[in-house]
């Protein structure tokens, strides 16, 4: 099969905030398997399934050679096989039930937010909620006092905002790494305080690995970096796209609202159709045929998750019946590793708003970031009565 080569602004150039469908089209139109300047794009669901099931073609570890460099980024940097030891201790700790015991304070966390400006009648849910609720999740999975959100906050923003993850390799700006040292700083201040006072946290948990499993400050260091970059704003896109769908969609919000059952699938239908995650890089290690198209060794590409999601039967339209074959945690071995939190962040967001806000409209545009790491909103004003 002939390579088609698009132009180096092609990507950059999807239309993304005319609608998410008409962006898909758009990446679909030259086929399945593409080049755009020095990226090749996968975007079909057999090609991006092909490249996840293949780490030994396409590689993780290369990809991220040009992010964050000072510090490898563990799982996500790590190929096979070292890979699975760092899964086979983390997979437990990230697992469905160690999420649950952080339901309690994460609901508290939520209602707080709530609290403020529900007695308005009005909010910004990207600005009063989900900004600054999933940087509280991970200070508690952490096991770090809440009184460090202000500039935890600070230094996130200086990074996700700073850092392009769709332009591996490119220099890192002054501010991403002004800001990403600050953090690994404060990181290293904390776990010194977990080694002499442990916790019930993440962080306590890998310090008393012990033997052949004992984990270095730069691992730990590597994995909270991972966690930081890629399970803040992906949450907060995700939280805003959710409430974006029921600002819009009366009858489905009240059929969620009388049957919380259907939360669940609800948000397996935002992620499928609303994904806050483009793609996910990888570096090919040899010659490799995809949909017909050979991409050359040491190749940059990007598996193009949002473009996958929505092929077959679902297409664009929301089903709440279908069965999840979405990949927007991604796929293979390195499948999301905060899968489980970020779908309890999204469910008890809209119990707990649902809870105090059941009726609720859109208040303005709510405008969309792009071109961007992740899909998300930049602002969702919502309006309803003081309560």
């Amino acid at each position: 099969m002939t390579t088609t080569e698009m132009p180096d602004s092609y990507y950059a150039d999807t239309p993304v905030p005319v609608g998410r469908a008409a962006a898909v089209d758009y990446l679909r139109k030259p086929g399945p398997v593409y080049q755009v300047g020095t990226m090749w794009l996968i975007t079909s669901y057999e090609g991006v399934r092909f490249a996840q099931k293949h780490p030994d073609l396409f590689s993780s570890s290369r990809a991220f050679d040009g992010v964050a460099n000072a510090i490898q980024m563990i799982p996500i940097a790590i190929d096979p096989p070292k890979h699975a030891n760092y899964r086979r201790v983390l997979d437990p700790m990230f697992g469905p039930k160690r999420m649950a015991a952080m339901d309690a304070d994460l609901r508290a966390q939520l209602r707080g937010h709530i609290d403020a400006f529900a007695p308005l009648g009005r909010c910004d849910v990207v600005a009063d909620l989900s900004y600054k609720f999933p940087t509280q999740a991970i200070l508690t999975l952490f096991g770090l006092p809440l009184e460090h959100l202000p500039k935890f906050l600070g230094w996130v923003s200086g990074i996700i905002k700073g850092a392009d993850i769709a332009s591996l390799g490119s220099e890192q700006s002054q501010s991403v790494i002004d800001c990403s040292i600050a953090l690994f700083g404060f990181l290293a201040e904390q776990l010194e305080v977990k080694k002499s006072h442990p916790g019930d946290d993440m962080l306590s948990n890998i310090l008393a690995l012990d033997g052949d499993e004992a984990w270095t400050d730069a691992e730990i260091l590597g994995l909270c970096f991972l966690i930081i970059l890629a399970g803040l704003d992906t949450v907060t896109g995700a939280i805003g796209f959710a409430l974006l769908n029921l600002a819009n969609d009366p009858v489905l919000r009240r059929r969620l609202i009388d049957d919380p059952s259907m939360i669940p699938p609800f948000i397996e239908e935002v992620l499928r159709l609303d994904g806050p995650v483009p793609g996910v890089p990888r570096v090919t290690t040899a010659d490799v045929e995809v949909e017909g198209v050979t991409i050359p060794a040491n190749s940059h590409v990007m598996l193009m998750l949002f473009t996958a999601n929505r092929e077959g039967a679902g297409g664009h339209e929301m089903d709440l019946t279908a069965k999840p074959t979405h990949l927007a945690f991604g796929g293979g071995i390195h499948r999301c590793l905060g899968s489980h939190l970020a779908r309890r962040e999204l469910r008890l967001t809209i119990e707990e708003f649902h809870a105090r806000i059941p009726d609720y409209r859109l208040a303005g545009e709510a405008t969309t970031l792009w071109p961007a790491g992740t899909f998300g909103l930049e602002s969702l004003p919502l309006e309803f009565d003081p309560c």
